[in-house]
Formats: structure tokens, C-alpha cells, sequence
């Protein structure tokens, strides 16, 4: 019975029927598949797709014989990269642009009348810790350069006709002056919390030299404002610090070892080139949350293109520097899909939404939940587009609970060379219900050589966490630190934990 019978050539082994009535392709589907050689028949419905922003920034867009130079938004194979290894922005771009989300860049200055910048810059609530004019981030146009090109990366005003796209480019810039100069602990502390009821998460490509050498830990009223403001800022919802996990990767630095970005109130956030590799630089940690794409040292491997200062633009930024402002974009995103969202469990959406980048990789393993975690990619390459629909119908953690277990004094020698090393268990009783988060092992050892020494945390679950690695840089004497691990997450806490 229908009027019009069609064997398209796109898709062979295929018929379009059209049939006389409006509700025909409804009704009359049991008719259709129960013919004999009939596979499965379905109704031709009409539907809307949405449309993929594509920005019409100079050094975003192709034309002109432009190659694309943001390939870390979007990377479709632009040479020598791999098509895909980008954040996954561009189809998120056609509902959220972070149009609500202040994002603080603390760093060495941010160049407010930059035309790139300029239109997202707040300057009524930016600060400067460094000179004598606190209202004003720009600092010195020569060699204050840092701020401005993370912040190109991260706000860059979006679809102007001009230079760049940042990964938020409709999110609000406050401009954080802090790390051009010398600076106390307390100065620190009050740029990390600054307007924390206004300021939704800041972006902090600085912290201790990577030098595979030294432990170099926040200071205590650091430590005391990023809890704080966990627990206050946004209103109680938690700000969010994403951190740079390093470049001390090829002095075999780690990112546990630098007390900034091994805070548990922090996302560590490491690097990966354009063909989806770990970048040389980047430094591996059980603290890593995530990577995201920038440059790499190695030769033939492109850069990142953001703003510079005097209102130009550079082609060669990089490092886990501009990692960490695109992930802070795709944050900001996050936040505008769903302002409710606490800060641990901005964590958990990009660990469970992130993509599992170099899969051949050997260090891939699944913990105990089903995570996949690698100590080069964290829970992986961050993926905004399944960030954002993974959010959409999250419900928020309940609180945050911590269960200690110590002990001391006891004396245990440090074998020389075996594989078994020394051994503590910590039992977490069963009755404590728990489900792992953050898992933090204080651990203190005299030696003569700290280097030489490796620190293992196992989970009940089998889990992993290589705390700290054997070094040869490292010749101080004894250790006495804390190290933090995201690789459990999601695991019970319940049974037998080994420190080793």
C-alpha cells in the first residue's frame, strides 16, 4: 500500500516506503517487520540538530590558508597532530559559553586592554599583591607575559573576528596579580581565596621550582584558605583551584612532591602534545586528576596559540602552564551547565567523563569502582562535551567524611634493595561505610639519601598509588610528608590498607 518505494544508493539493503497516511509509519510497523526478509523497520521521524559553533577567530578558524592554530580545541589531524586529541568544546559552545563564571587567573599579571581580553576582564575586582597599584593586574607588558597567555587560553573573548578563542570565551577574567615578585604565605592565601563569593575557580599555573630535588610544601595559611574556602566559598558549594601539575617531568620531578598541587582541595591537571602522548615535561603523580592538551619539547609538536602581551598573540605557549587554564575553561562550562555543583563533585564528573587517552599505555589500570586512572593522565584527557551531559542530571555528594588511622615509633628498617620493602597495614574497620575520595598518606623515614627510597600506597581493592619514586636528584636526608591520591576514588575504605 504505499504510494512511493525507494532502494537508496547511500544505504544498500535498504527501502524508504512512503506511505499515504500521516500515522501510516506509526501503525503500520508490525505489518512491515513481520514480512518475510525483513530485518527491522522504523518510522522516519524528523529531528532538529543542533549546530556546531565554530568560532570565526583568526587563529581558530582555516580560512585564508590559516592551518588552525588552536588545535587544542579543536583537532582534527592538523599535522603531525591526531584528529580528536582536543577537549571536546566546540558542540558544547552551542549552549554554554560560561557566561556567569568568574574565573581568577593568578599569576604575574593579565593585560585588562587587551582586545581579546578586554571585553571579559572584571576590573573592578581584580588585584595586585606585587607593586603599589592593587587595582590594576597588567604589570610589566616585557616581562610579565605568563598571566595574559593563560588567560588567552582560558577567557579569550570568542567569535569576535579577531586572534583567539579561549575554552570559556564568554566567562568573566579577574586578573590576580601574585607571583611577579616575591610574596609571604599570607599573600598567597588571601589571591587564593579573593572575592571567593563571587569567584567561581582560579586558575594557577605556578608553584615551588621543578627540580626533582626538593619537597617543597604550601605554607599554613595556604593550607588553611584552600580548606576554608572548601567549605565557604561559592557559597558553600566549594571554590575550585585547578593547579599545574609540573614540568619537572624530565628530572623525574613529581607532582606529589610539590604541596601545592598535592593538596587534596585542588585539581592537579597534567600534559599531553597533540598526538595524545604525555608531554616531556609533564610531571606523573597519584594526585593528577586529569590532562589536557598543550605543547611538548620534543620536536614536531606544535604549540599553543593564546594572547600575549603589547596586544599580540603567540603561536609557542605551552607546559602544564596552559593545561591548566583550558581545563578551567571547560570548568567554567561545567559550572554554567550546573551552578550547583559542590567542588568534589566537579572532581568526580571529570574523572567519570574523561577519555582514556594513549589506551596502550601500560600505566592504564581500573581501581576497585571501575575508574581507570594512569599516573602520566590522571583519570584521563578531559572531555567537555561528556563532562557536561554527565552533570546534567548529577545529584550532588553528600558531605565530606575522613577517617584517620595512624602509627608511630615504629623503628622498622628500611630494607636495602628488595622488592618488598617495609610494610605497614592500616585496617579500616567494616562498619565504617565509607567510600573513598581522597586518600592521604603521612609518611616519616630518616635516611641518608631520600632519593634512593620508593613509597607505595595499596587500597583494599588492590589499588596502586606510587606516592614517591626513586630519583637521583633527590640527596636531601630523611622524609616527613604528606602525599595525596586520587587513584582510589570511588573504592570502599573498608579492610586492609598497606603503606610500603
Amino acid at each position: 500500500g504505499a504510494l512511493k518505494v525507494e532502494q537508496p544508493r547511500f544505504a544498500p539493503g535498504h527501502v524508504l516506503l512512503t506511505l499515504p497516511g500521516a500515522g501510516d509509519a506509526l501503525t503500520k510497523l508490525g505489518v512491515l517487520k513481520a514480512l518475510p526478509g525483513v530485518l527491522t523497520a522504523e518510522p522516519q521521524l524528523a529531528r532538529i540538530q543542533k549546530r556546531r559553533l565554530i568560532p570565526n577567530d583568526t587563529y581558530f578558524s582555516y580560512a585564508g590558508g590559516n592551518p588552525g592554530y588552536q588545535w587544542h580545541l579543536r583537532n582534527t589531524g592538523q599535522s603531525p597532530g591526531v584528529a580528536g586529541v582536543d577537549v571536546n568544546v566546540t558542540s558544547v559552545w552551542d549552549s554554554y559559553l560560561g557566561s556567569g563564571i568568574r574565573m581568577g587567573i593568578v599569576d604575574d599579571g593579565l593585560e585588562v586592554a587587551h582586545p581579546d581580553l578586554s571585553p571579559n576582564t572584571d576590573t573592578l575586582n581584580d588585584h595586585d599583591w606585587n607593586d603599589a597599584t592593587p587595582n590594576d593586574p597588567t604589570g610589566n607588558a616585557s616581562s610579565d607575559t605568563h598571566g595574559t597567555a593563560c588567560a588567552g587560553v582560558a577567557g579569550a573573548r570568542g567569535n569576535n573576528g579577531i586572534g583567539v578563542s579561549g575554552s570559556a570565551p564568554m566567562a568573566t577574567l579577574v586578573g590576580l596579580r601574585l607571583i611577579a615578585a616575591n610574596v609571604s604565605d599570607a599573600d598567597e592565601a588571601e589571591a587564593l581565596t579573593w572575592k571567593n563569593d563571587i569567584i567561581h575557580l582560579y586558575s594557577n599555573s605556578w608553584g615551588p621550582a621543578d627540580d626533582g630535588a626538593d619537597l617543597r610544601d604550601a605554607g599554613p595559611l595556604v593550607k588553611a584558605a584552600l580548606q576554608n574556602g572548601a567549605t565557604v566559598g561559592r557559597g558553600g558549594l566549594g571554590s575550585i583551584w585547578l593547579w599545574a601539575a609540573g614540568n619537572g617531568g624530565s628530572v623525574s620531578d613529581n607532582s606529589n612532591y610539590d604541596g601545592y598541587a598535592n593538596s587534596i582541595y585542588t585539581l592537579a591537571i597534567a600534559a599531553l602534545n597533540d598526538s595524545g602522548a604525555r608531554s616531556a615535561y609533564s610531571e606523573p603523580g597519584a594526585n593528577v586528576l586529569i590532562c589536557a592538551p598543550s605543547n611538548d619539547t620534543a620536536a614536531g609538536h606544535r604549540g599553543i596559540t593564546t594572547t600575549t602581551t603589547n596586544s599580540g598573540y603567540t603561536h609557542t605557549f605551552g607546559g602544564t602552564s596552559s593545561a591548566t587554564p583550558l581545563a578551567a575553561g571547560v570548568v567554567a562550562l561545567l559550572l554554567e551547565s550546573r551552578p550547583q555543583l559542590g567542588w568534589r563533585d566537579v572532581k568526580e564528573i571529570l574523572i567519570r567523563s574523561a577519555t582514556k587517552i594513549s589506551p596502550t599505555h601500560v600505566d592504564w589500570m581500573t581501581n576497585g569502582a571501575g575508574f581507570w586512572f594512569n599516573h602520566e593522565f590522571g583519570a584521563g584527557l578531559i572531555n567537555a562535551q561528556a563532562a557536561v551531559n554527565l552533570a546534567s542530571t548529577w545529584t550532588n555528594l553528600g558531605p565530606q567524611v575522613t577517617q584517620q588511622q595512624a602509627q608511630t615509633g615504629l623503628s622498622i628498617a628500611i630494607p636495602d634493595g628488595t622488592a618488598g620493602g617495609a610494610n605497614v597495614t592500616f585496617t579500616i574497620p567494616g562498619s565504617v561505610l565509607m567510600r573513598v575520595e581522597h586518600a592521604t598518606l603521612h609518611t616519616t623515614a630518616t635516611h641518608g639519601r631520600r632519593g634512593d627510597l620508593n613509597v607505595r600506597l595499596t587500597s583494599p581493592a588492590g589499588t596502586v598509588s606510587k606516592l614517591f619514586n626513586a630519583h637521583t636528584n633527590d640527596g636531601n636526608l630523611n622524609l616527613d610528608w604528606t602525599f595525596s591520591s586520587v587513584r582510589h576514588w570511588g573504592e570502599s575504605a573498608s579492610g586492609n590498607w598497606k603503606g610500603n
